[in-house]
């Protein structure tokens, strides 16, 4: 899809990105663009000795971009080294990571290339069973993650708007996206002042929240990917978004809808109370807001996600009320 934030390069550039990092032997024999991602830009590139890597690459610095997303590809290299470190997750390995901006105006890192094909574009053929035995491993994974505690609550790149409160700093969190959208014009169902009203009515339910938790945020479909024959899970990818908070803020458990078989994989019971179903409903909120309010910044070529989160945030705000 199309986005403001991707930054085109050639395939000349690459060639110099590699040449800098690696030497004059490092020849790119195959490149393209990776299309599927919507903010940061990446590129497959495979070299005339076989190794195959991708290239991501951050916006240039002179795109305006919502305040959460500063520095989201220094998270995504930070992240990926600790999820490395710490657990049995598949993730790509981060081969070397460059913010001087000599060479590029943007940061930027080159990781290796992950076989396979993202599960949204898969699933459908999956059998009941393969789709169950992916679905429980994606939990298995996501509940290792989330077992990584961390020092303060907040955007992982954001430590000068971190809190040792989930509550304040989710509250923040919420109120720059807000003005992220008052600041570009966007039309909301609620008045601006009147939402933030309104959602403060149900933010002590945060205060069960005592450990910051290492949170992807963003393993969909498209952030998982599947070997076509195995039918076995090859890797996680896009850990740019990940935050210091609540294991129940990820999409995973409601944003997109109830996966039993992930639930399953999970092993723990994390929507059984009022209070958690309270929070989640709160986190759905949120990032529908942003699914909104991203497209003002990145101008896509259609309204489809617009459209879309528009009503889901409409029949949300309706779950919260009941609360």
């Amino acid at each position: 899809m199309h986005s403001l934030t991707k930054t085109p390069i050639t395939q000349d550039t690459a060639q110099s990105v590699l040449f800098r990092h690696f030497g004059s032997s490092c020849r790119i024999s195959e490149f393209h663009e990776l299309t599927d991602g919507m903010y940061n830009s990446a590129y497959f590139i495979e070299l005339f000795d076989g190794k195959r890597c991708v290239l991501k690459i951050a916006p240039n610095p002179s795109i305006k971009i919502m305040r959460y997303e500063k520095e989201i590809l220094r998270t995504e290299v930070d992240v990926l080294t600790l999820v490395k470190s710490k657990t049995d997750l598949p993730v790509p390995l981060v081969a070397i990571n460059d913010y001087t901006h000599n060479l590029l105006e943007s940061d930027y890192f080159i990781m290796e290339f992950i076989d396979g094909i993202p599960l949204n574009k898969l699933r459908d053929s999956l059998s009941e069973n393969e789709a169950r035995a992916v679905d429980e491993r994606t939990g298995y994974y996501l509940r290792q993650m989330n077992g990584i505690e961390g020092k303060f609550f907040g955007y992982y790149s954001h430590p000068e708007r971190a809190s040792n409160n989930w509550r304040e700093a989710f509250t923040l969190m919420l109120r720059g996206v807000l003005e992220d959208g008052k600041n570009e014009g966007v039309i909301l169902p609620v008045e601006f002042n009147s939402f933030q009203s309104e959602i403060s009515k149900h933010l002590s339910c945060l205060g069960e929240v005592q450990t910051p938790r290492l949170v992807h945020w963003d393993l969909w479909d498209g952030n998982i990917f599947i070997d076509p024959v195995s039918k076995q899970i090859t890797g996680l990818i896009d850990f740019e978004r990940a935050c210091w908070g609540d294991p129940l803020m990820e999409a995973n458990f409601g944003a997109f809808g109830i996966n039993p078989s992930f639930l399953n994989g999970y092993g723990i019971e994390m929507l059984s109370t009022p209070m958690q179903k309270e929070r989640r409903s709160l986190y759905n909120i949120y990032l529908y807001l942003i699914m909104i309010i991203e497209c003002y910044f990145r101008k896509y070529d259609t309204n489809q996600q617009e459209n879309w989160a528009r009503q889901k945030l409409i029949t949300e705000l309706e779950i919260l009320s009941s609360f």
